[in-house]
């Protein structure tokens, strides 16, 4: 393999030096190909291996018959071994590099592989497909031999020999959309060349084994991916597409070609009745002619009622149920936490055809790990670099200004947004203002705000905090930073996160203890400014939608529900106004419980709010590093 270094998958790493261990057993110092071609029918993962066990060839047999072919040809094969070759190989999972001693006809072997994953497969990574096709070009006899062996057939005849050949012909060589699709179908694959050793996604480990899991499920093999706008749902299908097209995945998705719907797209244009749904069963049949692919829905939930019509056309979804209770077809969908509650779940035959997948906004401390390589990434593309310390900063105030979508993507809007600042600049390195002059309107506002409203509005934050912090029921919500700086609709925040660690209560006060947090803000800034502020609107909303969750669906409050608990309005619209009355009066009566409960607490904890209300307006927002230091 001319000009290029042998690069080989994690299992052919693994084959050779189970070869060379088994070699090393009967006395040789290399590995043979005889050894390496009886492994890899061993392989339980491999083509060859699943072939055998297709035709009906126990794994018992198969340890057998290599045994067999071990003592037929390897005497001989060591005898004509006339010089060996120490291989330093190249691990896809980066592990330290590693000699291994082999005979010059597996280093031959392997040099055809390398040319076969070039040409055909257009890769330079050597995995058992590319061995095997070795095998039967170099070693046609050798490895003829072998398949008549294990299987007792003539191989040699010409159907035989074309069922062999199937094993390691490259699939989907000629793959390609049909023109009738190309305008709301893209192949994923086509991203990422089979040379990448990056990945720009990192972490997201358990969410994308789930994924895997259930596309290798026998049934029910479609997953929904559920997430707040922002947390990386399409990220999971990337790096899943970047191990297919790398061949660092499980050899059942090795020809796998993931395809990225665009449910606009599809509809655009379609002004008569039925048109949306014919380029839909175009879309189906094209799939279930390629059984190996896999298609991906983004914001899923707009396939209900797209291509619907006043007339009452059906929609995709009722187009799309069919070839998912076949099974034929897998699909992949990305949606939010409401839209499923919205849609799916009133779909019982939509919903179980998928398996859900929840995507939790990742945890500050985890962040940096996760975006470390997309940051890379963005400092390549504008000749840029951002230091650790930076990238925490822009964490921060990414928190605190953006509350709309979630990490990782707030963050890295955030960076990339200051590394354009700094390119334009004509520097070579993100500066803490290149960070802060995206938020230049914002801390203007906080500059022209009166002293007496900063100082309402750091009451008011600092009530939160103190609320959340000396309530045991609720220790799972961590605080991240507290902010009096102007942004979007809010005057100042409280940014937390869940530790998903720490079990979370659901008793009665645990409730109350929220609800007490919510007013919290409000009623320490009429404690101590005698104001109050329209500020507080969302949070008297929250605090009111969680006393009535708990009398209507959580069966908490003793005094209006023993038997059974009323479901939302959308669920059961059966609420008379005598009961809505009740409801009502209930309500206030545990919206009073928790303001008693929050007022006492903040008086309890007076000296500790008044700090808090300092600090914030010396610095406007405090990390958690700052509130650690002040609470110590």
């Amino acid at each position: 393999m001319s000009n290029r270094r042998l690069k080989i998958s994690g299992e052919i790493s693994t084959l050779l030096r189970g070869s060379s261990k088994i070699c090393e057993f009967v006395g040789l110092n290399f590995a043979s190909e005889v050894v390496v071609l009886g492994q890899l029918a061993m392989m339980k993962d491999s083509t060859f291996h699943r072939y055998l066990l297709k035709k009906g060839i126990k794994y018992e047999e198969i340890i057998a018959k290599s045994n067999e072919f071990f003592g037929k040809y390897l005497e001989t094969a060591a005898k004509n071994c006339k010089s060996c070759v120490k291989v330093n190989v190249l691990y896809v999972n980066r592990e330290k590099p590693e000699d291994v001693l082999i005979s010059m006809e597996t280093y031959k072997i392997l040099e055809i592989a390398g040319e076969i994953a070039f040409n055909y497969y257009n890769t330079d990574m050597i995995t058992n497909e590319h061995i095997l096709a070795a095998f039967s070009e170099y070693k046609p006899d050798l490895f003829f031999a072998f398949v008549s062996m294990l299987l007792g057939t003539d191989v040699f005849s010409p159907k035989g020999f074309y069922d062999a050949k199937k094993l390691y012909l490259p699939t989907n060589q000629n793959f390609s959309i049909p023109s009738s699709l190309a305008s709301f179908l893209t192949v994923m694959n086509d991203k990422y060349s089979p040379t990448e050793e990056r990945c720009d996604i990192l972490g997201r480990d358990e969410e994308t084994n789930q994924l895997i899991k259930i596309l290798a499920k026998a049934t029910k093999r479609n997953a929904i991916l559920v997430g707040y706008p922002g947390v990386g749902k399409t990220a999971i299908v990337e790096k899943f597409t970047w191990s297919i097209v790398t061949g660092n995945c499980h050899q059942m998705f090795k020809d796998a070609k993931i395809l990225a719907l665009d449910v606009t797209s599809i509809v655009a244009g379609t002004k008569y009745r039925g048109s949306a749904e014919a380029r839909f069963q175009n879309l189906i049949a094209f799939l279930e002619a390629n059984p190996g692919c896999i298609l991906f829905i983004d914001e899923i939930h707009t396939i209900l009622g797209a291509g619907a019509c006043k007339d009452g056309e059906i929609d995709l979804a009722n187009s799309l149920k069919p070839i998912l209770a076949r099974g034929d077809t897998q699909v992949i969908g990305a949606t939010t936490f409401d839209e499923y509650e919205k849609y799916f779940s009133k779909d019982a035959a939509l919903k179980r055809r998928f398996e859900k997948i929840v995507v939790n906004e990742p945890h500050i401390d985890e962040l940096y790990d996760m975006i470390q390589n997309q940051i890379f990434r963005l400092e390549n593309y504008h000749n840029t670099t951002i230091s650790k310390e930076l990238v925490d900063f822009a964490v921060l105030n990414a928190s605190c200004f953006n509350f709309e979508t979630k990490n990782p993507d707030r963050t890295l809007d955030l960076i990339d947004r200051s590394m354009a600042g700094a390119e334009l600049k004509g520097k070579s390195f993100v500066e803490k203002e290149d960070i802060l002059e995206n938020f230049a309107i914002r801390r203007k506002q906080f500059e022209m705000m009166s002293e007496a409203k900063k100082k309402a509005t750091a009451y008011h934050e600092a009530g939160h905090y103190i609320v959340q912090k000396f309530s045991p029921e609720i220790e799972q919500y961590k605080t991240l930073a507290v902010s009096i700086m102007p942004a979007e609709d809010y005057l100042g925040i409280n940014v937390f996160e869940v530790d998903e660690n720490a079990t979370p209560s659901t008793d009665r006060d645990a409730y109350i203890q929220l609800i007490a947090r919510a007013l919290g803000g409000r009623i320490a800034e009429k404690m101590f400014t005698s104001k109050l502020s329209s500020g507080a609107s969302s949070d008297l909303m929250k605090a009111t939608r969680i006393a009535k969750d708990m009398i209507t669906r959580y069966g908490l409050d003793e005094g209006f529900t023993e038997n059974r608990v009323y479901l939302r309005e959308s669920q059961n619209p059966m609420y008379t106004e005598s009961l809505i009355e009740k409801i009502n009066t209930e309500i206030d009566k545990i919206i009073d419980e928790a303001k008693i409960y929050a007022t006492e607490l903040l008086k309890d904890h007076k000296t500790e709010l008044l700090i808090l209300v300092d600090a914030l307006m010396e610095k406007g927002i405090l990390s958690k590093a700052d509130l650690d230091t002040i609470f110590k």
